[in-house]
């Protein structure tokens, strides 16, 4: 059995290394002030929520369990690997989402972030929830497809969303 370390939040240079938190600050959320040139990593976290404020560059999210992050703006991408039951919401703009080995994700998009790319790999249960119509509607959730069925048609592997009927 692994013995519990200390929670750490420091930033040195242009990354903010943030690990080990278990629970919210009795200020509620932990608050994460960043750049455009900073980089944030969040490893082995659990039931924690981050708020990161400002326009960063990039956060990666690894070996944590039930965080959910909200985010003003990135530059590039939010990368989380092996941590189930994560949530996001995006406030501004983000290019990209990577999803690696999520088992029950959340995704809450503003209007601002509809152009997102999400990529996702050994995933399940992961739903984007989307703006409705007007700022008064409530936001409108779409599952992720999990299954994906290829065959070789012609020489040239051709891969499609597996639709169940019923």
């Amino acid at each position: 059995m692994r013995t519990k370390k200390p929670p750490k939040k420091e930033f040195e240079s242009n990354k903010w290394l943030i690990e080990n938190y278990d629970g919210n600050p009795p200020e509620g959320m932990l608050e994460i002030k960043a750049s455009i040139s900073h980089s944030i990593l969040i490893s082995r976290c659990t039931k924690t929520t981050f708020r990161v404020v400002g326009k960063a560059n990039a956060i990666s999210l690894d070996n944590c369990t039930q965080v959910s992050l909200v985010i003003d703006s990135l530059v590039s991408s939010v990368d989380v690997i092996k941590s189930p039951k994560f949530e996001m919401q995006v406030l501004g703009t983000l290019p990209t989402i990577m999803l690696d080995q999520v088992d029950g994700a959340a995704l809450y998009l503003s209007r601002e972030s509809l152009g997102t790319e999400v990529f996702t790999s050994k995933c399940t249960g992961v739903n984007i929830n989307l703006p409705g119509q007007s700022d008064d509607d409530d936001y409108v959730e779409r599952a992720l497809p999990e299954q994906i069925k290829s065959v070789v048609r012609d020489g040239v592997v051709v891969s499609e969303i597996v639709e169940h009927a019923g």
